[in-house]
């Protein structure tokens, strides 16, 4: 199952991004704002999570409902666009590699470009996949800032 693979992929970025872009953050301002250890490691926990429970919905009623498969495909595709926006993007302004980029382009864009492929047929299912990867994107980053601050608020 491909799909268990891309949540592989998606666990060892976090992983990756949660080792190293706290002290990275310092010195790249520019694209992200700096943050702590306990900052960062609280709300990459809460977005795997969320991961997982995108991936879980999706094999429990993806078949189902469109609205569990388009959330989990805007997901995917979130994650893919995540590979140029912000990390190859910030290696290549900053000259400086940032952490995630390596597992995002060697791991989540290949394995999530091909679940894209291998589930969209039509213009409709495209329409419904770029709404729903707007949608989630947009929450998941009003929500990533809102887990900074919890976070920070972990460490008082």
């Amino acid at each position: 199952m491909i799909e268990i693979l891309f949540l592989l992929g998606f666990s060892l970025h976090n992983i990756e991004e949660a080792l190293w872009l706290p002290q990275w953050s310092q010195n790249a301002t520019r694209f992200h704002k700096p943050v702590s250890n306990n900052e960062f490691h609280f709300a990459v926990i809460m977005v795997t999570a969320i991961g997982y429970l995108f991936t879980f919905q999706y094999f429990v009623l993806g078949s189902t409902y469109a609205i569990a498969k388009f959330a989990y495909l805007g997901f995917i595709l979130m994650m893919v666009f995540n590979t140029f926006f912000p990390h190859i993007l910030s290696t290549i302004y900053l000259k400086k590699y940032a952490p995630g980029t390596l597992t995002a382009l060697l791991l989540n864009f290949p394995i999530g470009s091909y679940l894209i492929f291998k589930e969209i047929h039509s213009l409709e299912d495209l329409q419904f996949l770029l709404i729903s990867t707007a949608v989630i994107s947009i929450a998941i980053l009003i929500l990533i800032n809102f887990l900074f601050k919890i976070g920070k608020s972990i460490n008082e």
